[in-house]
């Protein structure tokens, strides 16, 4: 009888660390994306403002930058919106995770 109640023990400790192991793996995730995403809308305004400081104005379009100033967009992963309403105002900038 002892040796039966040890299995289930082990068998239940077993498995509340395989949970407890998932769900931080899950959160490393999570984290990982969040930065991700902070870094990419990061690298679109310091460089739209470069742009702007070079340049006197800000860009017309994501292509500019990518083609002009060495920005990497995973357009794979990210949808990126990009509104320009005047060369001289910062353009709104939005990002979503397809």
């Amino acid at each position: 009888m002892k040796i039966h109640k040890l299995k289930i023990l082990t068998i239940c400790i077993v498995i509340a660390f395989s949970i407890a192991l998932y769900m931080a793996v899950e959160n490393t995730q999570k984290s990982n994306e969040i930065e991700k995403y902070n870094i990419l809308k990061d690298a679109i305004i310091k460089n739209a403002v470069l742009c702007y400081a070079i340049e006197g104005f800000y860009p017309p379009s994501l292509k500019y930058l990518e083609d002009n100033y060495g920005l990497v967009i995973n357009h794979d992963k990210y949808v990126v919106s990009y509104r320009i309403f005047a060369s001289n105002i910062m353009p709104g900038i939005e990002i979503y995770l397809k």
